[in-house]
C-alpha cells in the first residue's frame, strides 16, 4: 500500500528536526578521527567552534582581492591574520573565482564567518533536494540526516556543497531555461573547475543557449576578479601547477586516477580508463538521446565524471556524488543498490583520512562507475529489483531517465 504524501512528508520533517536538535546539542570542537567525531565536527562548525577549515583560505583570498594584496600567499602565516594557527606550508590552489563566494562573510571574525558559512551550506543542501524533485518538507527534513554522512558534515567548512547545489540548480532549469542551467553549471565550476564537465551534456545536444550562459557567468566572474585585483589571475596560473603537483603527490590523495596509477602503474591507469570508457559505451544511448533536454541518467553520469576525474580528492569532495547515489538506489536494482550503499558506508568507516583511507575511498568512485555499467547489462541477476515499499523520496522527477 502506498503511503500518503502529506503524512510521510510530516514524519520526515519531524524526524529531521529531532536529529538536527541532537546534532546541535553535541559537545564542542574535536578533531575528526571517528564517525561520531564527524557528527560532532558538524555541530562545532555550526556553532563557530572549529579552529580552522579549508574555507578559511577562501576568506584569506577574498580579503586579498579586496585589499589588492597577494591572493595566493603561503597559507600558514596568512591565516594568522584570522587568528588561526594552522601550519599550512603551501598556497591555496582554488581558482580566484571561488573567493567571490566568501564575500558575504569575509570580514567577520573567524568564528562568525565559519558559523554563518556553515548555516548557508545547510540552506544549499535543502535547495539541492528541492531542485532534484523533493517537496519542501522532505528537503528540510532530510537535511539533518545528510549531516550524518561524513562527506556532508565535513563539507560544511568547504566549498564542495556549492558545487553540488550549482549542479542541482542547473538540473532544475535544464528543461525550460537552458540559459540559467548553463549559468548554474558555471557557478558550480567557479568553485572546482571539474564541475564544468557537466556542460558537456548540452554540447552533445547542441544547446548553445546553455553554453552561452556558462561562458557568460565565467566572463562576469573573471571580470569581477580582475577589477578587484589585477594580479589574481596571473598569480593563480603561476602557482596552480607547482602547488597542484605537490598536492597530487601527497600520499593521502584519494583521487581514483592517481590511486590507480600509484598502486597499479600503467596497468592501473589502463584499468581506470577502461572503466570510464565502458561507462560511456554502456550509456551511449542516454548520452545521445534525441530529447531536447538532458535526461536524469545522462546528468548523473556527467556529475559522476566531474568528481571521478579530479586529480586531487578527499572525503568532502564526495558530497556532489550524493544525488548520484540516491539516483542509483532509486532504480531499485539489487546489485546497484548494494554498490551504492557501499559508497555511503565506506566514508563512515574511513572518515579519519590518511594513507589507510586511500584505497577504500578511491573504491567509492570505482564502485559508482561500475554501477552505471551493471544496471544496464541484460543479465537477470543485475536486473533483479528489491520490492520494499518505501515512500518516494524524489516525487518522480528525480528517478526518471
Amino acid at each position: 500500500m502506498k503511503l500518503r504524501r502529506v503524512p510521510s512528508d510530516n514524519i520526515i520533517l519531524i524526524a529531521g528536526a529531532i536529529v538536527f536538535i541532537w546534532i546541535l546539542l553535541l559537545p564542542g570542537p574535536i578533531q575528526v578521527g571517528s564517525y561520531y567525531d564527524s557528527i560532532k565536527h558538524a555541530s562545532a562548525t555550526l556553532k563557530g567552534q572549529t579552529p580552522f577549515s579549508d574555507f578559511a583560505a577562501e576568506v584569506v583570498g577574498f580579503r586579498a582581492l579586496y585589499y589588492k594584496t597577494d591572493p595566493y600567499p603561503v597559507l600558514g602565516p596568512a591565516l594568522k591574520g584570522l587568528g588561526i594557527d594552522w601550519n599550512v606550508t603551501l598556497p591555496h590552489s582554488h581558482p580566484p573565482t571561488s573567493y567571490l563566494f566568501a564575500a558575504p562573510v569575509a570580514f567577520l571574525p573567524w568564528p562568525w564567518a565559519s558559523a554563518v558559512w556553515a548555516w548557508l551550506m545547510l540552506g544549499l543542501i535543502v535547495l539541492t533536494y528541492y531542485f532534484y524533485g523533493l517537496s519542501w518538507k522532505k528537503a528540510v527534513g532530510l537535511m539533518p540526516f545528510t549531516l550524518l554522512w561524513p562527506p556532508a558534515s565535513i563539507a560544511l567548512g568547504q566549498v564542495t556543497i556549492l558545487w553540488m547545489f550549482g549542479l542541482a540548480m542547473a538540473y532544475y532549469f535544464r528543461r525550460r531555461q537552458p540559459l540559467w542551467s548553463g549559468v548554474s553549471i558555471g557557478l558550480a565550476s567557479a568553485t572546482k573547475l571539474f564541475a564544468g564537465i557537466v556542460i558537456g551534456v548540452f554540447l552533445l545536444k547542441r544547446k548553445w543557449t546553455a553554453v552561452l550562459g556558462f561562458l557568460s557567468i565565467w566572463i562576469v566572474m573573471l571580470g569581477v576578479v580582475s577589477l578587484l585585483n589585477s594580479q589574481a589571475l596571473p598569480q593563480y596560473f603561476a602557482i596552480s601547477r607547482p602547488v597542484g603537483l605537490a598536492i597530487i603527490a601527497r600520499s593521502d590523495n584519494q583521487s581514483p586516477i592517481i590511486v590507480s596509477y600509484r598502486y597499479g602503474g600503467l596497468i592501473g591507469v589502463a584499468f581506470i580508463a577502461l572503466l570510464f570508457w565502458l561507462i560511456v559505451f554502456a550509456n551511449r544511448k542516454y548520452l545521445h538521446e534525441r530529447q531536447t533536454f538532458p535526461t536524469t541518467r545522462a546528468w548523473m553520469i556527467l556529475t559522476y565524471f566531474s568528481v571521478a576525474l579530479l586529480p586531487t580528492s578527499y572525503i568532502y569532495a564526495l558530497i556532489p556524488l550524493l544525488p548520484v547515489i540516491i539516483f542509483l538506489i532509486s532504480e531499485k536494482k539489487i546489485a546497484t543498490t548494494i554498490l551504492s550503499l557501499y559508497c555511503i558506508l565506506i566514508p563512515c568507516i574511513y572518515v579519519q583520512g590518511g594513507d589507510q583511507s586511500v584505497l577504500p575511498m578511491a573504491f567509492v568512485s570505482w564502485a559508482l562507475g561500475l554501477a552505471f555499467i551493471l544496471d544496464l547489462l541484460p543479465v537477470k541477476i543485475f536486473q533483479k529489483k528489491w520490492r520494499l515499499n518505501l515512500p518516494t523520496l524524489a516525487g518522480g522527477s528525480f528517478v526518471k531517465r
